[in-house]
């Protein structure tokens, strides 16, 4: 894996933490409902007081869950809607609660709703139909739900980890894509080289490349001079068979010079660099010229 491609994994992958960290519950959420059970407390005691009762307590709060409360009472008690839905305004103003909610008083004993109210958006859409009706002494638990003002922003944080995770899966996506494309252009590369050098004449276990001038044994490379890749040129086209001495030396007449020893000099390179392979000989056919022989 190239550095690139590392740090384009590294850099989504930190886009991906960061933004589902985003969407976990914070300490925040936890604060907010403890500041709401101390605020359904004190509604208990108002109630409590406005029914002429500074003695009985108020039950542990019952949370029902993330937004409905209960509220509950040790001794029976009445009560007139008026004050109940005048208790429960003030505290949701003076502790900062959701603005919307719904009010029940259940009966204890009937598991029936004796009293319950609505508080909407504005006045015109509140439903308040039990006030002016004082109720019997009785065991009452209230209920309160509240309609929670952070749902928008929870599906906010989903939206904003959802683009997030889009980000970074389009990071990874663009690193592969980068990737492929590399390895692809390195492979046509690679064909590319092994293209130009496949018209390779197999002289035995050796690769023989003109172009190149180079021996390929196995995984060995060996150069060749430009007058050593002629001459073997020339008897690689006659496996087997005996090449003239003059044919040969026809090499050096474009320099200008024939030199009858150049030849025997380049041969004995030539027969150094193809021992390698016992099946593979140069041999001197005396008085006519050479041969390269392959078993």
């Amino acid at each position: 894996m190239t550095l690139r491609l590392q740090l384009l994994f590294i850099t989504a992958f930190i886009i991906l933490i960061t933004f589902i960290m985003a969407c976990l519950p914070s300490g925040n959420d936890e604060f907010a409902s403890a500041k709401e059970i101390i605020g359904m407390r004190n509604i208990g005691h108002k109630i409590l007081l406005s029914s002429g009762d500074s003695v009985s307590r108020v039950l542990p709060i019952g949370k029902i869950n993330s937004n409905q409360y209960q509220i509950s009472f040790g001794n029976a008690l009445n009560f007139t809607p008026d004050s109940v839905i005048k208790i429960v305004r003030q505290a949701v103003t003076a502790n900062q609660l959701p603005k919307d909610y719904i009010v029940n008083v259940i009966d204890n004993q009937s598991k029936q709703v004796v009293c319950g109210f609505a508080v909407l958006k504005t006045s015109k859409t509140n439903l308040l139909p039990c006030k002016g009706r004082k109720q019997p002494k009785a065991r009452y638990t209230v209920t309160i739900t509240f309609r929670k003002v952070s749902d928008g922003s929870v599906k906010k944080n989903y939206l904003v980890a959802a683009g997030g995770g889009l980000a970074a899966l389009m990071l990874i996506f663009s690193g592969l894509r980068w990737n492929h494309q590399q390895k692809k252009t390195f492979v046509q590369s690679v064909n590319h080289d092994n293209t130009e050098m496949s018209n390779a004449v197999m002289i035995g276990r050796y690769a023989f490349h003109q172009n190149e001038q180079i021996l390929m044994f196995e995984n060995e490379e060996i150069k060749l001079s430009d007058k050593e890749t002629q001459v073997l040129n020339l008897l690689a086209q006659q496996i087997n068979i005996v090449v003239a001495r003059y044919e040969l030396q026809k090499i050096w007449e474009d320099d200008g010079v024939i030199v009858g020893r150049s030849l025997d000099v380049f041969i004995s390179k030539l027969r150094k660099k193809l021992n390698g392979d016992a099946a593979v000989r140069l041999v001197n056919v005396h008085g006519k010229g050479y041969k390269l022989e392959v078993a």
